[in-house]
């Protein structure tokens, strides 16, 4: 055992000075906040040496005035005892059980009732913790790792238990706490957040029966994707539109989901879908409106729609089904951009030929302001848009003015819809037929 002179680190002495410089040399290893008990037994060891050295030069004070006197006073015994006797370790008066079944409690309580759990907390902290330094710096160490092992710990609720606690928790990193509790603390929180958005999606597809189908394609696993399936509109499309937003936002969910359904969208597949459904309506109903005067007409009838339905469904089909930079996807390619820029051109040589046969007085002015309006401004709006895609950029005009009016009649009212889907064919049958009919 360790003697008071031993703790300071100097010979017994009655020199407060020396006592003095001992202890401030002994602080600086000894901190307070970094070494509780030792600063404790280094105090202690002061006070003692203090009172040896005031009680030294009492005696000697005493020895000059009485020489005669040969019995040692009670001081005197006082001081003899306080040379002989050891500097007694630190008890602890606290324990590190009781300090963890308090914060397992008080996190049980935080994460079932928020409010409840900080007015436990702040009771505990003024009235019934140990009085100790290292006693609140244990409880604060096992208050975050209780919390770390609590399911539903929210960002919330860590940052009021933060201030309670002056965790100083700022950018995920914290002054007061390590960096594994920390870590452990934030993947609590990530664990919460993938929870509670799964619990909104299952609430979300609850709500009627079509929802819970395609919850349980979504999720159940084993369930085969039947045929059936794709013959339901657009119901593939959402659940790829799911899948892509978990994997997006909580990759974690992902093994959570139907293998079956990933296999599925993995490969390249046709599903109906709205969209077919009205392009089909739409550009059939177009193709007998221009092509039922004549077997002529009807024959070019039958060659729009196969452009058509190679430009929606047969470019992305091949986009999809060969590996992109190889040689089938160039040729597929070229194809494609070849056709597009024949379309294009006809398309523009029509237009020119029509503001060319322009007469009259203000014919050239007329033939610029058409060029301007139906070539000059709309092709350079669209190089504009696609300036780093220029290479697909036919390709993505022909694409996009066969499916306008697709997606237009889509967003309109139910009963617009069927207005749209009778003038829109109209529309379009007389653009077709000056544009690229023979007459």
């Amino acid at each position: 055992m360790a003697t008071i002179w031993d703790v300071l680190g100097i010979e017994p002495t009655t020199d407060e000075n020396e006592i003095r410089r001992a202890y401030a040399r002994e602080l600086k290893l000894r901190r307070p906040d970094k070494d509780p008990k030792g600063f404790q037994a280094l105090r202690e060891a002061f006070d003692s040496a203090k009172r040896y050295a005031s009680s030294a030069v009492i005696l000697n004070d005493e020895d000059e005035s009485l020489p005669d006197k040969p019995e040692p006073t009670p001081m005197v015994d006082y001081v003899r005892q306080l040379m002989q006797e050891q500097t007694p370790q630190p008890q602890t008066l606290w324990s590190k059980n009781e300090l963890w079944e308090q914060a397992q409690s008080i996190s049980t309580l935080l994460i079932k009732d928020e409010l409840e759990g900080l007015g436990a907390l702040h009771c505990y902290l003024d009235n019934e913790i140990p009085d100790a330094l290292e006693a609140r710096h244990a409880f604060s160490l096992m208050l975050a790792e209780a919390l770390s092992e609590q399911k539903w710990l929210n960002r919330s609720l860590l940052n009021e238990v933060s201030a309670v606690m002056d965790w100083q928790i700022d950018s995920y990193r914290s002054s007061q706490l390590p960096d594994w509790l920390m870590h452990a603390l934030e993947q609590q929180i990530d664990i919460t957040n993938r929870e509670n958005y799964w619990q909104y999606l299952a609430r979300q597809y609850g709500g009627s029966r079509y929802g819970q189908l395609k919850w349980r394609l979504l999720t159940e696993k084993g369930m085969v994707i039947s045929w059936w399936v794709r013959l339901i509109p657009d119901l593939l499309s959402q659940l790829a539109k799911q899948v892509g937003e978990l994997r997006q936002q909580s990759p974690a969910l992902l093994e959570r989901l139907n293998p079956s359904l990933l296999d599925v969208l993995h490969k390249p597949t046709l599903a109906l879908s709205w969209g077919a459904i009205i392009a089909v309506l739409f550009w059939g109903y177009t193709a007998w409106l221009v092509g039922h005067e004549s077997p002529k007409a009807a024959l070019q009838s039958g060659v729009m729609l196969g452009v058509v339905a190679t430009f929606l469904w047969g470019y992305p089909f091949f986009e999809r089904r060969f590996e992109s930079g190889g040689a089938a996807s160039k040729c597929v390619h070229t194809f494609f951009w070849l056709a597009s820029g024949l379309l294009l051109a006809i398309a523009f040589y029509s237009v020119w030929r029509g503001a060319s046969a322009w007469q009259g007085k203000d014919a050239i002015t007329m033939r610029a302001l058409v060029i301007l309006l139906f070539l000059v401004i709309p092709v350079g709006w669209a190089l504009w848009q696609r300036r780093g895609d220029w290479r697909n950029l036919p390709i993505r005009i022909v694409v996009v003015v066969l499916m306008f009016p697709v997606l237009f009649i889509r967003q309109l009212p139910p009963l617009v819809n069927l207005l749209g889907m009778m003038l829109l064919p109209m529309l379009y049958g007389i653009i077709i037929q000056m544009v690229y009919f023979i007459k």
